[in-house]
């Protein structure tokens, strides 16, 4: 039996596509847990902000829609965990993203001793395509403020995302929640869905 099945789960990943929302329900949960939230792409995008040769590349990365470097999102996932005990809890937003990463979550997971859930926001492709659109015109989210960018979005995910969850799929970590409807349903089934674990 997988180790992500044993014991209580103190580490949560989101998951889903971009704009289903996870980012939100990541800090919710955290306001309702504890669990401190490592987001890669909240990291990258504070990064993107400085005025010097790293903000400068992130910033012309980050800007035309293409994704976090997978090493760095590596290097974020592991160093938040390393030093933790396994009691404390964790929600990661933004890892996994890649079969790659994910075979590296689990390895380290386990050999941390930390079970973990991932908790994957279900929402069709039109549905999240309307949410980034509306995210881009209400902040400062230039990842997805045209239909081409959010087309590399989509792509990245089914190329690279997709098989990542169908990994985590496979250990019988996932927990499916429909991301369709207010804010705060969706928080309750991701809470309810949290309570089984």
């Amino acid at each position: 039996m997988p180790h992500a099945k044993h014991g209580p789960a103190r580490t949560i990943l989101f998951m889903g596509r971009p704009g289903s929302g996870k980012e939100t329900q990541a800090r919710l949960m955290s306001e309702a847990t504890g669990f401190h939230v490592v987001s890669t792409g909240e990291k990258f995008r504070e990064l993107r902000e400085h005025r010097d040769t790293l903000g400068e590349h992130i910033r012309r990365e980050y800007d035309a829609g293409r994704l976090i470097p997978n090493w760095f999102a590596d290097y974020l996932t592991i160093d938040a965990m390393i030093y933790l005990s396994p009691e404390a809890g964790l929600i990661f937003e933004g890892s996994g993203r890649t079969l790659a990463q994910a075979e590296l979550f689990h390895e380290v997971t386990g050999w941390l001793g930390r079970p973990y859930r991932v908790i994957n926001l279900d929402i069709s492709e039109d549905d999240a395509r309307a949410r980034q659109i509306l995210r881009a015109k209400a902040g400062n989210r230039p990842d997805s403020d045209s239909e081409q960018k959010i087309a590399i979005r989509f792509e990245a995910y089914e190329r690279e995302t997709a098989p990542a969850l169908q990994f985590f799929r496979e250990k019988g970590a996932v927990l499916d929640v429909n991301g369709i409807g207010s804010i705060d349903d969706i928080h309750t089934a991701v809470m309810a869905k949290f309570s089984e674990m």
